[in-house]
């Protein structure tokens, strides 16, 4: 093939790409609940949008803040729905995802920033393969006031994804940001729906269910603003909640993937939750007070006789040292990098 012709495939390959894109449409799902002080710049960055969105429904689980007012502000550029009273996480977000019409539909918390190329992006990911189940970006961690606090481009993943590796590279935490993906609905509609037991984890277990069916894509450039550090302290508000929710994922969510991506081997589930068991017993001996300790370790039992952990627990209990598995000291060496990868990553996005 000549150079000339070469080109003129690459060329076409992305027209037909930005044709593909702009026939799609694209839905966002805001669960919300008092959250006012920020809605309304949310609200705002999804509206000022390069390619703006088919339609913006934001699920306001009754808030007693001026959420309402905001929401009636925007009548007829947003939709206002309320889940049924009482909704847990899971249940909340099913809800919102519910009533979502778009080809592709993503979820956005009522206190983060879309920038302008949040939908354009996140298209033009859903467009580059017909097996695309889930598009995902980079973000930026801004705090309570919008500024900046860093960068965050996905640097272990590839451009395309396919099963299973999609599914492996889940096992230790969600690999994308709330704040700037993008899902199939109908495939997640097949692939059972959003998990109504997770009290608080949302996009972890919908990437690891999603993986089967798939390729996930990776846009790299920074899309939205993820706000964070001004809701307090989450690991001792949440603790209870995310150990539940990470036996749910390596006992329900994980289990069911492999088996769907026919993998017999699941090795790997287990050690992964031995490894996500000792990842927050470290924490939860970091951060906490020795009075602390002593109430969460009920919380830790069910877990650790399902890892094998019972004697970890025990030592945590007794405020024994905990031994460093080889994956917390080779995370401490890639947070030492990190800083400097993403500093070059982001240089390599604008050149």
């Amino acid at each position: 093939m000549s150079l000339q012709s070469s080109n003129t495939s690459v060329t076409n390959g992305l027209l037909q790409s930005k044709t593909m894109a702009k026939s799609l449409t694209f839905s966002v799902g805001i669960p919300t609940f008092n959250q006012a002080e920020y809605l309304e710049a949310t609200i705002l960055s999804l509206l000022n949008q390069t390619r703006p969105p088919d339609e913006i429904v934001i699920s306001d689980h009754f808030s007693t803040d001026h959420t309402p007012e905001i929401i009636a502000k925007y009548e007829g550029k947003v939709r206002g729905v309320k889940p049924p009273v009482g909704s847990n996480v899971g249940a909340q977000w099913d809800f919102t995802i519910s009533c979502l019409k778009g080809d592709w539909i993503t979820l956005f918390s009522s206190d983060d920033i879309a920038y302008p190329n949040f939908v354009e992006a996140l298209l033009r990911g859903a467009s580059r393969r017909e097996d695309a189940v889930l598009v995902r970006a980079g973000w930026e961690n801004i705090d309570k006031d919008g500024k900046v606090i860093d960068k965050q481009y996905l640097l272990s993943v590839k451009a395309t994804s396919l099963p299973p590796d999609n599914l492996f590279e889940q096992k230790h935490g969600p690999k994308a940001s709330f704040a700037a993906f993008a899902v199939h609905r109908e495939t997640l509609q097949r692939s059972g729906g959003y998990h109504l037991g997770m009290e608080s984890f949302g996009d972890w277990p919908m990437f690891a269910q999603l993986a089967p069916f798939g390729s996930f894509i990776y846009e790299n450039e920074l899309i939205s603003g993820y706000r964070v550090g001004h809701d307090g302290d989450k690991f001792r508000k949440r603790l209870g909640m995310w150990i539940r929710d990470e036996q749910r994922m390596f006992y329900e969510v994980f289990p069911l993937a492999a088996q769907r991506a026919g993998l017999t081997d699941t090795t790997w589930i287990a050690q992964a939750s031995r490894d996500n068991f000792l990842r927050y017993l470290t924490s939860a001996q970091n951060k906490l007070t020795v009075e602390e300790k002593a109430n969460v370790v009920p919380l830790f039992q069910s877990w650790a006789a399902k890892t094998g952990s019972e004697e970890l627990l025990r030592a945590f209990a007794e405020g024994r040292p905990l031994p460093r598995s080889m994956r917390s000291i080779l995370n401490q060496g890639k947070n030492l990098i990190r800083p400097v990868a993403q500093r070059l990553r982001g240089a390599l996005q604008r050149h």
